[in-house]
Order: C-alpha cells, then sequence, then structure tokens
C-alpha cells in the first residue's frame, strides 16, 4: 500500500518559499516524504499499527512516521539520533526555581512527542525552525522540571551544543533566536534542485525545467547550441535534483 504525497506545482515559486527560511532538517523532510519506499512503509504502518510497522521508520533516520502528505511548514519529523547529530540528551532532576525549570506547557502550540522503548523524543518547531531533545521516560510529562543536559566528545558534542544555546535563547524569549538558526545560502539552491524533482515526477522535460526555472530564453528555438550556459545548469540541476532524491538528501542532515 502507498500513499499519494501531495507535491505543489513545480512552476509556483511561491509554493516553495518557506523552504528558503527553513533549517536543514526540515528541508531533508521534503525529500523524504517524496520518497516511494517511505511513503509505502509510512501507509502500511498507519494501516497495521504493529510495533514492526512503526519500528520500520529507523530505516529512514526517524522516530517515527510522518504523515507523508504534511509539507513544510505544518510536518513536524522526529529525526533519529543516528541520522541528525544535533539531537540534544538530557535528564530530569531535582526541584529548581522557576527560571530554571522547563515546563513543556509554555511551548504547546510547538510541541511534537514521541516515546518509544529508548524515552521521549521532543521536537519543539514553528514550522520553519526546529530543535530536538532526547530523555528518559517521563521526563516532559510531569510538569516544569529541571534538565540536566548530556554532553561528550569533542567533535560529537558540536550539533547538541549548538542545540543547547538554541533551546536556552528559545525558553529565554519564547520565539527561536534568528542568530543561531541562520538563513542557508545553499537554500536556493536545494529550493531548485526540489522543484526540478517536482517537474521530472510530473513528466517535464529538461528544456521545461531550464525555461521554468532559469531562462525564459531557453523556450526558444536552438536554444541547445545558443544557450550553452544554460544547458549545463539544466543539465546539473536535473542531476543534483536526482542524487537528492536518491539519499543524497541525508547530507542535509549532517
Amino acid at each position: 500500500m502507498q500513499a499519494e504525497t501531495q507535491r505543489p506545482d513545480w512552476r509556483d515559486a511561491g509554493a516553495y518559499a518557506p523552504l528558503l527560511r527553513a533549517d536543514r532538517s526540515l528541508v531533508a523532510w521534503e525529500w523524504l516524504r517524496r520518497d516511494a519506499r517511505y511513503a509505502s512503509a509510512a501507509a502500511e504502518a498507519r494501516c497495521t499499527r504493529d510495533e514492526h510497522s512503526r519500528s520500520s521508520a529507523a530505516r529512514f533516520g526517524l522516530v517515527e512516521f510522518e504523515p507523508c502528505d504534511r509539507p513544510v511548514p505544518d510536518a513536524r519529523p522526529l529525526w533519529s539520533s543516528s541520522a541528525y547529530p544535533y539531537v540534544l540528551k538530557a535528564v530530569g532532576a531535582g526541584g529548581a526555581p522557576p527560571q530554571d525549570a522547563f515546563d513543556i506547557e509554555r511551548f504547546a502550540d510547538m510541541v511534537a512527542l514521541g516515546r518509544d522503548q529508548f524515552g521521549e523524543h521532543l521536537l519543539l518547531s514553528d514550522g520553519l525552525r526546529a530543535l530536538r531533545i532526547d530523555a528518559p521516560a517521563g521526563t516532559f510529562a510531569r510538569g516544569p522540571k529541571r534538565l540536566c543536559f548530556l554532553l561528550e566528545g569533542i567533535a560529537a558534542a558540536q550539533g547538541p551544543l549548538l542545540t543547547l544555546r538554541r533551546f536556552l535563547a528559545l525558553c529565554s524569549t519564547g520565539t527561536f533566536a534568528r542568530s543561531l538558526h541562520r538563513s542557508e545560502p545553499r537554500a536556493r539552491r536545494w529550493v531548485l534542485a526540489l522543484r526540478a524533482y517536482d517537474a521530472l515526477l510530473a513528466g517535464a522535460g529538461q528544456r521545461d525545467i531550464a525555461q521554468e526555472l532559469l531562462s525564459r530564453t531557453a523556450g526558444e528555438p536552438r536554444w541547445r547550441s545558443r544557450e550553452s550556459s544554460i544547458r549545463s545548469q539544466a543539465q546539473r540541476l536535473v542531476r543534483s535534483a536526482r542524487d537528492f532524491a536518491a539519499g543524497g538528501f541525508r547530507l542535509l542532515l549532517k
């Protein structure tokens, strides 16, 4: 069984505009939800609801399946720590003064919480920015709590440390800090690759893609010879789109 992934019209730049401001983890989700194997596995898990089907989400780098018909900014994918090195680990501690206690209810409109045999997996997201925290079972479900954060290693600590800084800023202001969620310099290129892939899925050819995404002159006669640079760009764009779709999008998570 396979669910139908809802894709925007690849010619509509506005439909992809949110991705220009989205975190890498959410851009990666847009690629994963277009994967036919993922769509099939997610649909099967939703129908059977057995432990084996749910656990198969790990094959795709997720803690649990996210419906593939949820695009950014509606999606809340819970990436596993094995796929996404920005997961911060925490444990609950004893009593704490109010300024040191984390209350999940304060961020109720941002929360997605997954649970499995390994504990709780918290995602805080406004749809464009996100951060992930893992903790033992019951950590986030019992009111305000003081958290102890676990960092280890040198290189391995860099990702979780960034998440900790983002989390502290969020708790301080109630919003995601722009300075810690900076716009990606390659976001436009990633979005063009995604549009090109959607175009291929819709049956468009290289000329259609070149004309719509790169230069209107690509629709004129003998464009391949007169617009050799545009032709080369279109070829690279299509190649990049296919590479992303074949699993290359996972590099965005690193």
